[in-house]
């Protein structure tokens, strides 16, 4: 199974994914990136218009996840949508810092595995809109491997 469509497993494992509008993609140097696109629904002030923190903070764990879970499968020798979808690594613990105001615009993301563990790993993702370089939210998490 190629890294491709494992990620499309991965994402279509994950409700919320599809709710937010989450697509994933491989680039050129073997990351995902997600792109969430502007959906009104996603809104918290609508006088600035700004996006909603819980929208950003769901989009950055759908991130970090999409990547572990490539980064594991490949160390597990995932071979199947099945087992795919029973390898997506479970939150323990995720910090979020809003960095700026994120407008009403299309949102990317890139996640990094900071260390795999035999229990845990640790990973850190950001969101940025128009310019990479400015961020308007990260996040560093701990995530587990379910028990097959």
């Amino acid at each position: 199974m190629h890294d491709a469509e494992l990620v499309k497993a991965f994402l279509a494992a994950i409700p919320y994914a599809q709710k937010l509008g989450v697509t994933a993609a491989l680039g050129d140097d073997g990351r995902v990136t997600c792109t969430m696109p502007f959906n009104d629904n996603h809104i918290g002030n609508k006088q600035l218009p700004a996006l909603h923190g819980g929208s950003l903070a769901s989009f950055l764990e759908i991130t970090a996840i999409l990547e572990l879970a490539r980064q594991r499968a490949a160390i597990q020798q995932v071979d199947s949508v099945e087992a795919a979808h029973s390898a997506v690594p479970l939150p323990v613990n995720v910090t979020v810092q809003y960095l700026r105001s994120a407008g009403a615009l299309p949102c990317t993301a890139e996640a990094t595995v900071l260390k795999i563990g035999r229990r845990t790993s640790t990973v850190f993702a950001q969101v940025w809109q128009d310019d990479a370089a400015k961020p308007v939210t990260s996040m560093t998490g701990v995530f587990i491997q379910p028990k097959a």
